[in-house]
């Protein structure tokens, strides 16, 4: 099982439904063209994350006043409570762009992508695109968000904002190629026939979402090489991008930083699973559940989402 998942992480898929589902819903906002250069990347990426102190968003200049609550309330896990302090951050402040950026991360950890992107695009109307194409914070929580939308969309919508690494929508492939059933997961059907053009398809939106997600990822590296939260998700797109060994070394890179970071304990969790993927690909060969309503308590006096 171990060989098939490497083979299967070096050229992950997913069907060609939900694939379409997600095309259809957001628009890109720029063509990126894939990068040969992702692999050269990430491995400097590692490189500098391990030669620099860690990046702290909260401390940042520029950080909102109210910037520490969100995120003291993201690193406890209390993705509520975050949410209600990143809408009171930005009711404090409604004609700033920075409080928006801590309000989409809020939204991400409560598996809120679409909604985080409408707070991103808030943001660039409030102080220009150019001025965020250089700020770490949105760099990465537009890569969340984006990539996010993208595995939601693909049969992954009731695994949490941290999706684990391997998902219904990535081990797809493996049955779509045996022709029968294999896309049931995601169309609803007893049995599903998709074509070989269709996989095709399929496989090449799935290398476009996951390279525009790393390099955005890495952009935000590039501008604050301490950010360990950036880290951790070039990380994770890099083992879907079939950059195997430059993922363990970016994983190995973020560890001495993670502690004490929002996602550490989802962290813990993929470090384990890239040693020893038996369990992840077990759990991902279940039929999803339902997806699970969000359950935060949204304030009532500012009307975001």
């Amino acid at each position: 099982m171990s060989a098939l998942l490497v083979a299967a992480l070096a050229a992950l898929v997913v069907g060609s439904f939900g694939a379409a589902v997600w095309a259809k819903r957001r628009r890109p906002r720029s063509a990126r063209a894939v990068a040969g250069d992702l692999p050269g990347r990430v491995a400097r990426a590692a490189r500098a994350l391990v030669a620099t102190e860690v990046w702290v968003p909260a401390t940042a200049v520029g950080a909102p006043s109210g910037a520490v609550g969100v995120e003291a309330a993201l690193i406890a896990g209390n993705a509520e409570k975050a949410l209600a302090a990143a809408e009171a951050v930005v009711a404090a402040a409604p004609e700033a762009a920075a409080p928006r950026l801590w309000l989409a991360w809020a939204l991400c950890a409560n598996s809120e992508p679409g909604a985080a992107m409408v707070q991103l695009e808030t943001a660039r109307t409030l102080t220009g695109a150019a001025d965020l194409a250089r700020d770490p914070l949105a760099l990465y929580v537009e890569a969340r968000a984006t990539h996010l939308a993208f595995e939601r969309a693909t049969g992954s919508s009731a695994l949490g904002p941290v999706p684990p690494l391997i998902t219904p929508g990535d081990l797809a492939i493996v049955t779509l190629a045996g022709a029968k059933g294999g896309a049931a997961w995601l169309s609803g059907a007893e049995e599903a026939q998709v074509s070989p053009e269709e996989v095709s398809a399929a496989m090449a939106q799935h290398r476009a979402a996951t390279a525009t997600g790393l390099a955005m990822a890495l952009d935000a590296l590039e501008q604050a090489p301490g950010f360990a939260d950036a880290g951790y998700l070039a990380a994770r797109l890099a083992v879907k991008a079939g950059a195997l060994r430059e993922a363990r070394a970016l994983f190995a890179a973020c560890t001495a930083h993670i502690t004490g970071r929002p996602d550490a304990d989802s962290f813990a969790r993929d470090v384990a699973d890239l040693a020893d993927p038996s369990g992840a690909v077990a759990a991902a060969l279940q039929p999803p559940k339902p997806p699970v309503a969000p359950t935060a308590k949204r304030s009532r006096s500012l009307k975001v989402l």
